[in-house]
Order: C-alpha cells, then structure tokens, then sequence
C-alpha cells in the first residue's frame, strides 16, 4: 500500500472464524514472500470446530514452526546472514471462544462497551526491557533497536504467545499490521472504531487515516464485528 513492494498478507474467511494478518520483515530479504507463506500455510490447514480453540491454536503452532524452519532453510540458501520472516496475528472464533495467536508486532484490539484493549504484546526489544529488566516505557521506547523484533516467523528465535477467551454480542475487533498503529494512536482507533458503524467503512476510514499521516509502512486492517 505503501512501499513498492506490498509485504502484508491476510486472511479473512468468516465462515470458518478464521482472519489474519502477516507482515513482511521489510528490513530484510524478500518479506513479501515471507508473509505470503505465512498465509498460505494456514489457508492450508485444516479447522475442526468440534474440538477445543486451544487444540485449534496448538495446530495452528505446529503449522506455523513448519513454516518457520522453512523460511530459515530459504534464507540459509543465501546467505547465513539472510533473515526471511513474517510478523503474524491470527483470530479464531468457534462460537463464543476466542483464540488469538501472535509473533512479532502485528496487533489484535478488542472494541467492547465503547473501549478498546491491544488483546496482543508487540514482540519488541521495547517490551522485552519492560517486561524483563524492568525499564520504564519511556527509557525502554529510547533504547537502542527499541521497535526491532525479538521474534518472527522466520526468526531463529520463534516464540510466538496465544490468548484465549469469550466473545460477546456486540464486540468489535480489529487485526493490523504495525502500519496502522505507527501513525494513529490508540485513543483514535478507538474512536474510529466506536464512530462507524459497520466493520468495512471502519476499516477504510483507519486506512484513510494512515495514507493522510504519510505511513511509510504497508497497512493491513481488518475489522470483524461478533453479533
């Protein structure tokens, strides 16, 4: 949408509850085909709704390692240094459960009672200094490398985190790359989210919004309302 080459990839298939956005590493080799993998590996697997959303997410883990040690061995074809990967963020819905999968820093929100909540943790160098050295946000957002990743699809370091919970009528979601969130803020996210009423104008006045403040990233969005 931006760069010349688009590397975001998503996945929107409602009648099977399952939605998702990858990102290419743009910092590295050919991220487009990096996130193009990512979906295509889980257009390819199989959802069973009569079992649990964890064994869902447990499939949809197993899935995504595979692809994981395929883009290494790709990117190892190059050169030792290559890194070929994909930030993810997948959503499940199976009745009233919810599941959410992630690695990188593409994000989930949930819209519920007018107020929004990041259902994901960015995989950031940021984070990790918040969450396990302590640092205040301020100092942790200033560090060296602040908004690089600690993991990826493709990363040798593949640590991705899930969630697990209970939808309600009404709720409101929305799935991003880093994109959208770079340029607008929560709080208007928030609001844009609160403002339009169906999930399609939503999303295009987000993506509106980004090409107005120059995003100089690609921009997936995706916008899914539980009713």
């Amino acid at each position: 949408m931006v760069r010349d080459h688009n590397e975001d990839a998503v996945i929107s298939l409602p009648e099977q509850g399952l939605w998702a956005v990858a990102d290419g590493m743009g910092g590295h080799a050919r991220g487009d085909y990096a996130s193009q993998s990512v979906i295509a590996s889980l257009l390819d697997m199989t959802l069973a709704h009569e079992v649990p959303v964890a064994s869902q997410l447990n499939n949809i883990h197993r899935v995504l390692e595979q692809t994981n040690q395929r883009l290494i061995s790709k990117a190892q074809e190059i050169s030792e240094q290559t890194i070929i990967g994909s930030t993810v963020v997948v959503m499940l819905i199976d009745g009233n459960n919810l599941g959410i999968f992630w690695a990188g820093d593409s994000r989930a929100y949930q819209l519920r009672g007018g107020q929004l909540t990041q259902l994901t943790t960015d995989h950031t160098v940021a984070n990790e200094l918040i969450r396990a050295q302590g640092f205040n946000h301020e100092d942790a957002r200033s560090a060296k490398d602040a908004e690089a990743l600690t993991t990826a699809v493709g990363a040798s370091v593949f640590t991705p985190e899930r969630r697990e919970d209970k939808t309600q009528p009404g709720d409101r979601f929305c799935l991003c790359s880093d994109g959208l969130n770079k340029v607008v803020p929560d709080w208007e996210i928030e609001a844009v989210l609160n403002r339009q009423q169906g999930p399609e104008p939503a999303a295009q006045q987000l993506l509106d919004l980004s090409l107005d403040r120059k995003a100089t990233d690609n921009v997936s969005i995706i916008v899914v309302d539980y009713i």
